[in-house]
């Protein structure tokens, strides 16, 4: 559906309203007593997130590129059906993130109450795939913006034979300066960046908790989620020549990643009828 459609059939005055990207795609704007998020259908990528009284909470790339067949660099990126560089199993040279994050999803629902706005989103074997996935899956975000951010990715296997995927949310969270952040929860001892080492590893655990105090900018963001195998975190060199990243911008952001990732054995097999919802709530509030 185009914009002027999506208004008509989703869009409700002050609440749910859809723009279009720089690349043509739709936007949606779902608001709430509380803040505002945007989402991409390209990608199904959660944008920007902001509550009343704070800065965004995630970090969206000056120079992000919204074209077909490239990634949103920023926001929530959707990695699925697999995470990272592709399994062994694939051939050389799949692209890595799998293809859900270039595929443009469609709107099945929107709605809202009191405190809360809704939207759900699809994605299927018929909206998009790849040569290394025959399977037929139904793909579904649900993204509710209310006392906090919460995303629900569901995946359902309606293909005759089970299949093994992996995934995660690659969320970009913006940050004052990384260099004087602390993130807790994940390992006894806080992590702290800087700009010359990459942090890139992967955390195995069932559920998360975690916490970035950022005095910068006078904000905790709390982040937590289920049904996870395991959280990735991902802080890239000042200097890690990433194109669409400008000069300084890793500065600004880290990644927390809820994932099950393949590399530890934390993929997920799903019989034929089977579904698996990995969970995330976002929530900042004033530094301690």
């Amino acid at each position: 559906m185009d914009v002027d459609t999506l208004n008509k059939h989703y869009g409700t005055l002050g609440r749910i309203a859809f723009r279009q990207s720089p690349g043509g795609h739709p936007i949606a704007i779902l608001i709430a007593p509380q803040g505002v998020c945007e989402i991409s259908l390209y990608g199904g990528q959660i944008l920007s997130y902001r509550v009343l009284g704070f800065q965004d909470a995630l970090w969206l790339s000056p120079l992000a590129e919204f074209e077909d067949g490239k990634a949103i660099r920023g926001g929530i990126p959707v990695c699925w059906p697999w995470f990272g560089k592709a399994p062994d199993t694939f051939p050389p040279n799949t692209p890595s993130h799998g293809f859900a994050r270039r595929s443009l999803w469609r709107v099945v629902g929107a709605e809202y109450a009191s405190r809360e706005t809704q939207l759900i989103l699809e994605l299927t074997e018929n909206d998009a795939t790849d040569k290394v996935w025959p399977y037929a899956y139904r793909l579904t975000l649900t993204v509710t913006l209310g006392d906090c951010l919460t995303v629900h990715l569901q995946t359902r296997n309606l293909s005759d034979k089970p299949f093994t995927y992996s995934e995660a949310l690659h969320t970009y969270l913006r940050v004052g300066d990384a260099r004087n952040i602390s993130l807790h929860g994940i390992q006894e001892k806080a992590f702290t960046f800087n700009d010359t080492d990459t942090h890139d590893k992967i955390y195995p655990m069932p559920e998360l908790t975690a916490l970035i105090n950022d005095p910068d900018m006078e904000r905790q963001l709390a982040i937590t989620s289920e049904d996870i195998s395991a959280v990735v975190v991902w802080h890239p060199a000042l200097e890690s020549g990433l194109q669409d990243v400008s000069l300084g911008g890793p500065r600004h952001f880290i990644c927390v990643e809820p994932a099950n990732p393949h590399h530890i054995g934390g993929e997920i097999t799903l019989a034929p009828g089977q579904a698996h919802v990995l969970t995330m709530r976002l929530q900042p509030s004033f530094l301690q």
